[in-house]
């Protein structure tokens, strides 16, 4: 094929082609950075509006959850499963007190009455109140709850010792004590479950 266009007006139409094909390319880059930074900014702006909404949940629940007194609740909850753990402990280690008040009236000095046994602790001490005729009568309790014979106690403490000289009551001394039961006593009137630690 001959070429009969002069040299310039080839030249021009070849640049002419050149040209509208970097237009269209420069239209094209031009027409991407445009939609990327549409899209930048549309993921920015749909960030930011669920970054304010989990922002204005998140404090809505923290309302709610003040509202309802969570952890008010959550030291009730503790507070139950402790006396739950207390009862277990207490019906587990099961105390017949009906052959502890015998075996401890057995060994009651004459002249005194037992007036009251309170537990402290299923396995640790109790404290006895009692009555006597005198003050000599009321010390003697302590001697014969502590007598390492009876297998009762291992240790028994005078609280109190108090003698009204004005009663008219047959046993106007009031007497308190405190008892640290014995290893037999344990065995004997405390029923432990197999394998528990006594």
């Amino acid at each position: 094929m001959i070429n009969l266009l002069a040299p310039d007006r080839s030249a021009n139409l070849r640049y002419g082609h050149f040209n509208s094909i970097l237009k269209r390319w420069l239209i094209t880059t031009i027409l991407a950075a445009g939609g990327l930074v549409l899209i930048v900014a549309m993921g920015w702006l749909y960030i930011a509006n669920q970054s304010r909404n989990l922002t204005n949940s998140l404090s809505s629940t923290k309302q709610q959850l003040q509202a309802q007194d969570l952890a008010g609740v959550q030291k009730q909850a503790m507070t139950i499963s402790s006396n739950i753990k207390i009862i277990n402990q207490v019906l587990s280690r099961e105390i017949r007190f009906s052959d502890l008040v015998q075996q401890i009236g057995t060994v009651m000095p004459t002249g005194t009455v037992l007036a009251s046994l309170t537990l402290n602790k299923v396995d640790g001490a109790i404290d006895l109140s009692a009555t006597g005729r005198d003050y000599t009568s009321a010390a003697q309790i302590a001697v014969n709850l502590g007598d390492p014979k009876n297998n009762i106690f291992q240790k028994v403490d005078i609280i109190s010792i108090n003698c009204s000289s004005g009663s008219t009551s047959a046993y106007p001394c009031n007497a308190t004590f405190k008892a640290l039961f014995s290893p037999a006593t344990k065995k004997q009137f405390l029923n432990v479950p197999a394998g528990a630690s006594r």
